[in-house]
């Protein structure tokens, strides 16, 4: 009796353990990765389909847009985000069943660019800045129509590209510090409160406005404006003044209707993918904000769910993409299609008909050469 009192105490320890190592929500948790699993293919395979049409479709010619540019950077950096989750501890890999550096040195590095998630936000701020672009980009093509290939230049676009990635790496400095190494734990990587007390809560403040709130207050003047022009502009045709053999007069511009309806499209295509952006990712950094600066307090329930919306904003761009541009729908079903399983043709053992067929054709050639043999004899 007392061993089994001994074995029902060891067994109900064991999995105290077990609870207080993952959680009491220990199931919850468990669905949470594989979701996060999930969620992270889907945003691999998604986005490199999307840089797979930009790159070949139309032999390159979509490579010589600055908006395809800017939305094939914006697809590098969502799949990098769902590369990413399957690196970065709590996400696929839960936190307590990685395997850290032993080392001080690489601890340390490790904790501050993997486990605090820098890694993550530098690419998903990245796509913040892109997407600010492409809503400055759309604001030029609707508005200054005539000047729109003079400033949106392929080689402007590249040089932008080449800063943004640099520039990234500084924007979101703030998150290399809210993690500390400690070898004597498991798991060894333990958020600080450098972002809750001076001079480190003045630091996020201000990175937060500069890489978020700032762009996003860009986006929706950007798009507003747009919106404006196009309800009050007079579809299929502007009315522009020009100088014409040294006289005063008025130059009328017929402007292609397909082309306006094609610029509309993409115009609405990027809006939708840039609403839905700030839609999955504002619940996150309004909540963080508030509770860096002390007015809420730290709920696990709720960073799980705005995470996981910023987890499914790097999967909906392919989807908005192929749902409301033609290009590359078809793109996608066209790569889609090349990798189904073609099957070889058939070739039934039991009736070869084919077979008896020549087999007898042959024996006919035969037959008739053997008559004409005699006839000639």
């Amino acid at each position: 009796m007392a061993v089994n009192l001994l074995n029902k105490s060891s067994i109900n320890q064991s999995l105290l353990s077990d609870e207080d190592q993952f959680g009491r929500d220990w199931h919850v948790k468990r669905f949470m990765h594989i979701l996060y699993g999930v969620l992270a293919s889907l945003a691999i395979l998604g986005n490199f389909m999307v840089c797979f049409v930009i790159v070949t479709t139309k032999n390159g010619r979509m490579m010589k847009s600055g908006l395809n540019l800017l939305i094939l950077s914006m697809a590098m950096m969502d799949a990098a985000t769902g590369i990413m989750m399957f690196v970065v501890p709590s996400f696929v890999v839960p936190a307590a069943d990685y395997t850290y550096p032993s080392n001080n040195i690489s601890g340390t590095i490790f904790c501050r660019v993997f486990a605090s998630q820098y890694a993550i936000f530098y690419f998903g701020f990245g796509s913040v800045f892109t997407i600010t672009a492409i809503a400055i980009e759309r604001w030029i093509a609707v508005a200054r129509p005539y000047s729109y290939r003079n400033i949106v230049t392929i080689k402007r676009t590249k040089r932008f590209l080449v800063g943004l990635w640099v520039f990234n790496t500084v924007i979101s400095i703030d998150i290399l510090l809210q993690r500390d190494y400690d070898s004597n734990e498991q798991p060894p990587c333990k958020w600080n409160s450098f972002i809750r007390h001076p001079p480190g809560q003045y630091l996020f403040i201000v990175m937060e406005i500069l890489r978020l709130f700032l762009p996003f207050i860009i986006i929706i003047a950007c798009y507003i404006d747009i919106i404006r022009r196009i309800i009050t502009a007079i579809p299929g045709l502007s009315v522009a003044k020009a100088n014409w053999n040294r006289a005063s007069s008025m130059l009328v511009i017929v402007r292609n209707p397909s082309s306006i309806r094609a610029r509309r499209r993409v115009t609405i295509m990027v809006a939708i993918s840039a609403l839905a952006f700030m839609i999955c990712w504002l619940p996150n950094e309004f909540y963080f904000t508030l509770y860096v600066l002390n007015v809420i307090p730290y709920n696990i329930d709720v960073i799980r769910f705005t995470k996981t919306l910023i987890v499914v904003s790097s999967c909906l761009s392919p989807l908005i993409y192929s749902a409301t541009n033609e290009d590359y729908r078809q793109g996608i079903w066209t790569l889609v299609s090349s990798c189904e399983f073609r099957k070889s043709p058939r070739i039934d053992t039991k009736y070869p008909q084919k077979s008896i067929l020549n087999v007898e054709n042959s024996r006919n050639i035969v037959t008739q050469q053997t008559h004409e043999t005699e006839g000639s004899n």
